[in-house]
């Protein structure tokens, strides 16, 4: 009788195959991981940014804030606030206009990418939120306040909402 000693063809490349579906198994974990942990950042920014906006209505209640759209571009020739004595309603103004630069200062028709230019002069020129956006909506006294962003590489866009009773 013969005996043999060691392992088989076979039994190596069954073990390759083996091997190499655990590993694929964990790279995509890995990957996963990564673009869970990459909207977990998002989405807290989104929060931080709507929850600003929010603070600012609280501290200038009687001021109207809404209606912002989505595709609202900050105002041009808002008065810098921090830099200047503002009235309650150009504060307002100056809150919307510093908002809507935080969550995405590119001006989409600059062929470039270019920033707003009041939101080079504000100093916030970079973005924070990719293809960001902000509303601001009144209803029945209630402040509803959305920042959406491109969660991820095909566009699908996520939402934060947020709301307050900001009237005095």
């Amino acid at each position: 009788m013969n005996k043999q000693h060691g392992f088989t063809l076979v039994e190596v490349l069954v073990a390759t195959v083996i091997m190499a579906v655990g590993i694929l198994g964990v790279a995509g974990l890995q990957v996963v991981g990564l673009q869970q942990n990459r909207s977990s950042l998002l989405r807290a920014e989104a929060l931080q940014i709507g929850n600003d906006i929010l603070d600012r209505m609280r501290a200038n209640p009687n001021q109207p804030y809404a209606p912002v759209e989505f595709d609202d571009a900050p105002a041009g020739g808002t008065r810098n606030c921090v830099a200047l004595t503002c009235t309650p309603a150009q504060m307002a103004e100056y809150d919307v206009t510093q908002w809507k630069c935080q969550i995405n200062p590119v001006d989409p028709d600059s062929p470039d990418g270019d920033p707003y230019a009041i939101c080079l002069s504000l100093g916030l020129s970079s973005t924070s939120l990719p293809e960001g956006e902000g509303e601001i909506q009144t209803l029945n006294g209630v402040q509803t306040v959305k920042v959406r962003w491109a969660d991820d590489r095909a566009g699908n866009k996520a939402t934060v909402t947020l709301a307050t009773r900001a009237d005095g």
